[in-house]
């Protein structure tokens, strides 16, 4: 008797949620988790995932993290910072061990949540929604989970134009609107700098991936790139005055002037600053779990006091379990890499892509620390990757081959 394919659904769910709040998402993966349990086939999930180029690097991740838990000292926030990590390498668990159909219906409440979220900013634009928690992060920009849903519609704006070629007419008309529109938020509504940051580096390395055997193909690729990002930052005003203000803030922390919260780059500096300083001073095991706030607050006062991590993960693991736990993470991240770059199809494209854009998302925010970008866009994240190891083609299955 065929089992109901509940694990499909909730994979479909949480690939719709991933743009609305972050309660949907943890619901998600709990939900998922429980599916996962239910549905028996241990074994197989646990073959598939002993298979993945991220299981080593996990494990490591994990021992060396319960390592400085069980040696170093404990702070309030010990038990917070000790949770999240659990859940970067659960979410990695159970989305590496989906089948591939589940993978699938999985991208396809993505690109469902896609297309909802473009229509909410196309009616708050155009008639203006009551206010909701539901679409507040969707239709515009302040706090982490609107940054999420940046870099989420940038992955997607990247994704359509490389997939392009391998669509059928139809889809292609589908994809066209999907990513004009992403790009449309993106100028518009959602001006994430890292956002365009991602849209501009992985699409030059997802066309030099394609182009790889045509030398002035590549060349040309990263001209129109540049040209892109260039034209961005000159012309359009979001972007140019966010560029603008970003590295006045970087200026005045280099000389320095106060920080204060409302400086993006300014606080950035200033965290990374006295986070490699903490990484200096304690190398190999850090300052403990949770160690991070209470030294920050120690080594800073007035408004700066009140953040709650370095916006870059690999700092964050860095100051508290030393360095080779910010290792561990890159390479738990990154573990999937390589084998993406080596396969010279569209499914290793994605992946590459996808990877880069986690990769840029960890170093200047807290993408994987921060459950409003760790459980939502490392989800889709690694789907992608899910995806690539796939035999049979499958990104033209993931859009429907409907009529216009």
């Amino acid at each position: 008797m065929q089992q109901f394919p509940l694990v499909r659904w909730v994979a479909l769910f949480w690939g719709v949620a991933v743009f609305f709040p972050i309660g949907l998402n943890y619901t998600a993966l709990v939900l998922l988790a429980t599916a996962t349990a239910l549905r028996g086939d241990w074994r197989e999930r646990l073959a598939r995932l002993r298979r993945s180029p991220n299981w080593w690097p996990a494990w490591f991740f994990l021992g060396w993290t319960a390592l400085v838990l069980a040696l170093g000292p404990h702070y309030p926030e010990t038990a917070s910072n000790a949770f999240h990590a659990l859940r970067i390498v659960l979410t990695l668990a159970l989305v590496l061990a989906l089948a591939r159909d589940e993978a699938l219906w999985a991208m396809r409440g993505f690109v469902l949540g896609l297309t909802a979220s473009l229509m909410l900013v196309a009616l708050d634009q155009l008639i203006g929604l009551p206010h909701s928690k539901l679409w507040e992060s969707t239709v515009s920009y302040g706090g982490n989970k609107s940054l999420a849903n940046a870099l989420l519609m940038a992955l997607a704006a990247v994704s359509g134009l490389l997939l392009m070629p391998v669509l059928s007419t139809r889809q292609r008309g589908v994809m066209t609107l999907l990513t004009l529109g992403s790009v449309a938020v993106l100028l518009w509504v959602l001006y994430s700098r890292t956002a365009w940051l991602i849209v501009v580096a992985c699409l030059v390395v997802g066309l030099v991936h394609q182009l790889r055997a045509r030398r002035q193909h590549q060349w040309l690729a990263l001209v129109g790139a540049a040209a892109l990002a260039l034209a961005a930052g000159m012309f359009v005003p979001a972007v140019k005055d966010r560029l603008e203000l970003g590295a006045h803030e970087v200026v005045n922390a280099y000389e320095g002037q106060a920080v204060g919260m409302t400086s993006s780059w300014g606080i950035r500096f200033r965290m990374y600053s006295e986070t490699l300083d903490m990484m200096r001073e304690r190398p190999l095991m850090g300052w403990g779990i949770g160690g991070w706030n209470t030294e920050w607050k120690r080594r800073v006062d007035g408004p700066l006091a009140g953040a709650n991590m370095p916006h870059n993960d690999f700092l964050w693991m860095g100051a508290q379990t030393g360095v080779p736990g910010a290792i561990a993470l890159f390479l738990m991240v990154a573990a999937g890499l390589p084998a993406a770059w080596q396969r010279h199809d569209k499914r290793g494209r994605m992946a590459v892509v996808a990877l880069l854009a986690m990769l840029l998302a960890t170093a200047t925010n807290s993408a994987l620390r921060d459950a409003a970008i760790g459980l939502t866009l490392w989800f889709i994240v690694l789907v992608y990757q899910r995806l690539s190891t796939e035999a049979e083609p499958v990104w033209p299955d993931v859009l429907p081959n409907v009529r216009l």
